[in-house]
């Protein structure tokens, strides 16, 4: 695409790594390239599928991931994403192939926690910004490079609401949670809901920490939602064009403290705070 072959390596990486770092300032912007927003586009979407699907398609068995319900809803969430985005976007740009073009490319940027940008989406209509603020939550899938809560979290999280409703109104029925067409474990069902739990605390107190900036809704909540799911840029004052620069330390520390906490998966991390670890 006429990308230099150093900068064709790197941003290579940080497209696998899900990482989003470019060579400048300007970053994507900077090349002006509908060709290479589109081969990254691509890319950071198959960067966020679970790389057991991805080796059963180097493997010839295309056809057996496909039926992986996981990879089915990352897909679903994705095209819906764009749709609404096109849609949304028509009224900001001259023609429905730009919308499409910037809307794809901010969609497969955050659901996969990459970074990369290439408009100013702090100016689009509050309806786009919105669907891109819950894909920092949704994430990627599990046993990708991606961050987030993971699709099939969330899957399993719905389906289990799903079911105390169903039991709700069958009290004796034998109800369960299947997940890749096998019941979900109590065991499983438990472990997600915990994990659930402490990212909200985690997420409640660093957003009452950053909250002493005094800054505004829209920056302090985007500013946790993004480092605590690894995604990069937030909105406004740390939105696509800002940086994280002007915080001070103390928010920098906690900003830190939830990109490892959100990496890592919440638990490893509060395990260091736990007196039971460190004795044994």
């Amino acid at each position: 695409g006429g990308m230099p072959f150093f900068d064709s390596l790197l941003n290579t990486l940080a497209t696998a790594g899900t990482g989003g770092f470019t060579m400048s300032n300007a970053g994507i912007i900077g090349y002006h390239s509908p060709y290479l927003e589109g081969v990254l586009t691509v890319f950071m979407i198959l960067f966020g599928v679970n790389f057991n699907l991805l080796f059963l398609v180097i493997s010839g068995k295309g056809l057996l991931a496909l039926k992986n319900e996981e990879l089915r809803w990352y897909l679903g969430i994705i095209a819906v994403a764009i749709a609404l985005l096109t849609v949304n976007l028509m009224s900001v740009y001259d023609s429905v192939t730009t919308a499409f073009r910037y809307g794809a490319f901010q969609v497969a940027s955050i659901i996969t926690t990459t970074g990369f940008v290439t408009a100013d989406y702090d100016q689009w209509p509050m309806f786009s910004q919105t669907v891109l603020l819950l894909l920092m939550f949704v994430g990627a899938s599990a046993g990708s490079t991606g961050g987030g809560m993971k699709v099939s979290r969330l899957v399993m999280v719905v389906k289990s609401g799903v079911k105390e409703i169903k039991r709700m109104l069958h009290p004796h029925g034998v109800i369960t949670v299947d997940f890749e067409g096998a019941p979900v474990s109590r065991k499983t069902l438990n472990n997600m809901h915990s994990y659930f739990i402490l990212y909200a605390l985690v997420f409640c107190s660093a957003l009452l920490v950053i909250s002493l900036e005094n800054l505004d809704f829209h920056t302090t909540f985007s500013a946790v939602a993004t480092t605590i799911n690894n995604v990069g840029p937030g909105f406004n004052g740390v939105g696509p064009m800002q940086n994280f620069g002007g915080l001070r330390d103390l928010s920098k520390y906690t900003l830190s403290f939830t990109m490892l906490a959100g990496r890592l998966e919440i638990f490893p991390v509060l395990l260091l705070f736990s007196k039971y670890f460190w004795k044994e």
